[in-house]
């Protein structure tokens, strides 16, 4: 959204009379059309040059995307901001072949140990990606089946 923007967190999104884009079929943007009661939820393909033109023509008000996604095009639109907070969580899940509950252990402790270490929290600094969190060390409890 543009730097001059009403809209301060997640919670001031939904709003009569705001315009909020979403590329077309994006887990988002099905999110969004799910929730959004007040605010109209624009469509759009996945052009960051035409989102850039909307955003600056004051067509939209903002763009929801993943953190990713809008990390890069804030940095190549000047005059707009990322929120802080997060719209939802996607959690992410690691598959390993069924009866190999030993090797589920073994990723699930490393990935631990990296969220524990600051690996995981230093690689998204570095990317430059605003709002994601990691998880806390320890929070992984062995379930294995």
């Amino acid at each position: 959204m543009l730097a001059a923007s009403p809209i301060k967190l997640m919670a001031d999104i939904d709003r009569a009379g705001q315009k909020i884009a979403g590329v077309r079929n994006d887990s988002i943007t099905l999110y969004l059309r799910r929730h959004l009661k007040q605010a109209t939820l624009v469509e759009v393909e996945n052009n960051p040059a035409e989102t850039s033109r909307m955003l600056n023509a004051k067509e939209i008000d903002a763009f929801g995307a993943s953190r990713p996604r809008v990390t890069d095009l804030a940095a190549a639109i000047p005059g707009t901001r990322l929120l802080p907070d997060n719209l939802f969580g996607v959690p992410q899940t690691v598959i390993v072949p069924k009866g190999r509950a030993a090797a589920l252990v073994a990723v699930n402790r490393f990935i631990d140990e990296m969220r524990a270490s600051g690996f995981l929290k230093a690689a998204i600094e570095r990317g430059g990606v605003v709002g994601l969190d990691v998880a806390p060390g320890g929070s992984w409890q062995p379930t294995a089946p």
